[in-house]
C-alpha cells in the first residue's frame, strides 16, 4: 500500500469531492485538541490538519506515522521553523512503527478505512497501548451504509474504494465501524458528531483501562 502516486493531487481530490467537510470533521473537538500535550497522528495526508493543530495548540508535541515519503515531504513543507522541533516524522507503516513514548491524544482521520478487519484487529490493540490511561482518541471516517444499496453515499464510497484500490493497492473494500474495535480495547465513547447527509462520523473516546 503506497500513497506516493496520488500525493501530488491528494488535496485537490479532497477539495473537489468533499469541499471542506473532511477538515471540519477533523477539527470538531477543538477543546480536546487545544488541551493535549503529546499527540500521535496516524496518517496525515499532506499536513492540512497538522497545520491547524500547531496553530491552535502552541505547546503540544506531535508524532506522525505515515508510510508515504511524498506525504511526509509535503507535511514538512508546511511546518514553520518555529514549530519544526515540535514535530517528529516517522516514514513507516503503522505495522512497523515502534516507540517507548505514551501519548495523551491519538488522532486517526480517514485512516482505518484503508485496512481490512483482520488488520484492524491487530493494529488497534497495539495503538491502544500507546495511549495513556484517561488519554483521548479522536477518530473520523465515512459512514458505510452497507444496508442501503440505493443510497448515493453508499455508491460514492464504493467508487472511492475502487480508485484507491487501483492507485494505492489498499486491500480493504469497506469502512469497518471503529466503535467495535475501540470498545474491545478499553476505550469508552464520550462524544460523537455524525452527519449522515455527508456520510461522515467523528468520535471521541477515552482510554479507561
Amino acid at each position: 500500500m503506497s500513497f506516493d502516486h496520488i500525493a501530488p493531487i491528494y488535496n485537490i481530490g479532497e477539495n473537489v469531492f468533499f469541499g471542506n467537510r473532511l477538515n471540519l470533521a477533523r477539527t470538531v473537538f477543538t477543546d480536546e485538541l487545544m488541551n493535549s500535550r503529546s499527540v500521535l497522528l496516524l496518517g496525515e495526508g499532506r499536513g492540512k490538519f497538522l497545520q491547524e493543530l500547531l496553530a491552535i495548540n502552541h505547546c503540544c508535541s506531535v508524532t506522525i506515522v505515515d508510510s508515504s515519503t511524498r506525504m511526509i515531504r509535503y507535511q514538512k513543507s508546511i511546518v514553520t521553523k518555529a514549530n519544526f522541533d515540535r514535530v517528529n516524522f516517522h516514514c513507516v507503516s503503522i505495522e512497523t512503527f515502534s516507540t517507548n513514548q505514551k501519548f495523551d491524544l491519538i488522532c486517526s482521520f480517514f485512516f482505518w478505512d484503508c485496512f481490512t478487519v483482520q488488520q484492524i484487529n491487530k493494529l488497534v490493540p497495539f495503538c491502544s497501548t500507546l495511549l495513556l490511561t484517561k488519554g483521548l482518541w479522536i477518530n473520523s471516517d465515512f459512514i458505510d451504509l452497507m444496508n442501503h444499496r440505493n443510497d448515493t453515499n453508499y455508491f460514492k464510497i464504493r467508487l472511492l474504494y475502487l480508485f484507491f484500490h487501483l492507485t494505492t493497492g489498499i486491500r480493504a473494500w469497506r469502512v469497518e465501524p471503529f466503535k467495535f474495535f475501540a470498545e474491545e480495547n478499553g476505550l469508552r465513547l464520550l462524544k460523537i458528531d455524525e452527519t449522515k447527509k455527508n456520510f461522515i462520523s467523528t468520535e471521541l473516546y477515552q482510554k479507561i483501562i
